[in-house]
């Protein structure tokens, strides 16, 4: 798993805590809840949630089973690469430390009625969902759901889909490193094809916008500003842009400047989201 963690470019500190916990709220507002509507909730005893990081999805998780709960226990287990992330003294949940690259524990095995995956995109190669789906499946029931959310960026690769002059440099420079890391342009689709090859069946791929949307405008640009501010130093250097930390900085401030520019002027960067789902043969 070396190359993908030389590949991840965000830290697991406490500032990235705090903007994974906030970026967590938006996203849930973009795909319409923690879990999708296709999926029955009324079946789901077991709960699982790859690369966790905080475990906030969980705790969203927990509320909304809540609501439709018979007085069952439910059982909810977070995993990721790192511990460096986990809330301290987690409420009814299990955490511990895996890499989706690689097989799980048999205890593990045919055990969850609901696992999900979320915004791997920075940390697998493309071809690498395919490799993730499959140790996924070894944990999932027989008649179990697998839900991923994952980001679609072929909208700032058309020339058709016009930005901001002033959000261009952060565009070039993002899309250059996504290239020169085999970061997938369209992630959804990507993980919509390793559940079909995998035997998954009823495989949705839903799209969602955020360009557009008045309703989260001002915080989906908090987002992406915080997200590309975050990142653009070490994406500087690992493209080449930059020789040093220090020449990274001051040019990352240059970059972002410029896209709070474009920002002020209304300006949303065309990401899109991709929740899929699949449902394990019974």
């Amino acid at each position: 798993m070396g190359e993908a963690i030389e590949r991840y470019p965000l830290g697991r500190d406490t500032a990235e805590s705090r903007r994974l916990n906030e970026q967590h709220k938006l996203l849930i507002d973009i795909v319409d809840g923690a879990i999708d509507s296709s999926i029955p909730v009324d079946r789901i005893s077991s709960v699982a949630d790859v690369a966790t990081g905080t475990g906030v999805w969980l705790w969203d998780a927990q509320k909304v089973l809540s609501q439709s709960s018979d007085g069952s226990k439910r059982y909810f287990h977070g995993f990721d690469i790192s511990s460096a992330q986990f809330p301290v003294a987690p409420h009814e949940i299990e955490l511990s430390v895996h890499d989706v690259l690689t097989p799980f524990p048999p205890e593990h095995h045919n055990r969850y009625d609901l696992i999900h995956v979320r915004l791997l995109v920075t940390a697998l190669g493309e071809s690498e969902f395919d490799a993730a789906v499959r140790n996924l499946l070894s944990i999932l029931r027989p008649g179990g759901y697998l839900q991923w959310v994952e980001i679609d960026y072929t909208p700032i690769y058309d020339p058709k889909n016009p930005h901001h002059p002033r959000a261009m440099p952060m565009i070039q420079i993002w899309t250059k490193y996504m290239d020169q890391n085999n970061i997938s342009r369209n992630a959804p689709s990507v993980v919509a094809k390793a559940f079909e090859a995998a035997g998954l069946a009823n495989v949705i791929n839903r799209p969602f916008l955020v360009r557009g949307r008045e309703d989260i405008k001002a915080r989906a640009q908090a987002w992406e500003l915080g997200f590309w501010s975050t990142v653009m130093p070490l994406v500087l250097q690992r493209t080449g842009e930059a020789a040093d930390g220090d020449v990274a900085n001051v040019k990352a401030n240059e970059i972002i400047a410029d896209l709070a520019a474009a920002f002020a002027e209304g300006e949303v960067i065309d990401v899109r989201f991709g929740t899929v789902i699949g449902q394990k043969a019974e």
